[in-house]
């Protein structure tokens, strides 16, 4: 089983070498929730030299217009990143959004780029398995150049297990996983994401999220490990969730 790991800027800092083994990728989120913090291509490189593993930069829509996307794009394959994730952005209640582009023709962008400079950088793009009519989205985005996928985080595998196509698209997609680890998290994205209530409740009522989220990915991973390339965590940096499920990633 393959996995990769986000790295955010929050914890660039931290030594990260004890959970690094067996990941494949690094990605770098480019100013999740609206909030300001250090250019996700430079920290990619950063982790890039510092780690020797493969980075990818994310890139949202939200915060720039055509001029400084195209900039990160070519920062990007100067640097000889691995890969652009490519994303809209969270929607922010403070500042002004440019989104003066969309997820689509970003993709298009870095293909252009990519071509143009003679690069191998890798575009990667979500899927959100719970909105519907998703595949023909997936498909666009195939179309203008998608290499990888990464779902949006998963709490219950039947969203993976019953949209089927994922399964058999031609190019990898890879589970995600965030920890639910405060009541004030678990609240917030339960009404954003597909969580069992019966879920929501154990962890509401958990003793130890850690322990219990960590049980949660194990049992994702073991029902969908055939029907994924591999898995996409995002700890938040929090490291005893790392050690906890880096004990036992390879289950598949």
């Amino acid at each position: 089983m393959k996995y990769s790991l986000e790295i955010t800027q929050d914890h660039i800092r931290k030594n990260h070498s004890n959970y690094l083994g067996g990941v494949e990728f690094i990605t770098v989120p480019d100013n999740p929730f609206g909030k300001a913090g250090p250019g996700s291509v430079p920290m990619a490189y950063l982790l890039k030299e510092r780690y020797g593993k493969k980075t990818v930069a994310t890139i949202n829509t939200r915060d720039r217009n055509k001029v400084g996307i195209i900039s990160e794009i070519l920062a990007a394959i100067e640097l000889e990143l691995y890969g652009i994730f490519v994303v809209s952005g969270d929607k922010i209640k403070k500042g002004r959004e440019v989104r003066e582009i969309d997820v689509f023709q970003l993709i298009s962008l870095i293909k252009k780029y990519r071509y143009d400079y003679g690069s191998d950088i890798q575009i990667g793009a979500t899927i959100n398995p719970s909105r519907e009519n998703e595949l023909r989205i997936v498909r666009k985005k195939m179309e203008n150049g998608a290499d990888f996928f990464i779902t949006q985080s998963i709490y219950n595998e039947d969203i993976i297990l019953k949209n089927k196509w994922i399964r058999h698209l031609s190019v990898p997609v890879y589970a995600g996983f965030m920890p639910l680890l405060s009541k004030k998290i678990i609240t917030f994205y339960s009404k954003s994401f597909s969580i069992d209530e019966g879920m929501v409740k154990k962890l509401m009522d958990s003793y130890n999220l850690i322990e219990d989220n960590a049980s949660l990915f194990i049992k994702i991973v073991k029902n969908t490990c055939d029907h994924v390339e591999g898995y996409h965590i995002m700890p938040l940096g929090n490291e005893k969730f790392l050690e906890k499920i880096s004990r036992v990633i390879k289950i598949c």
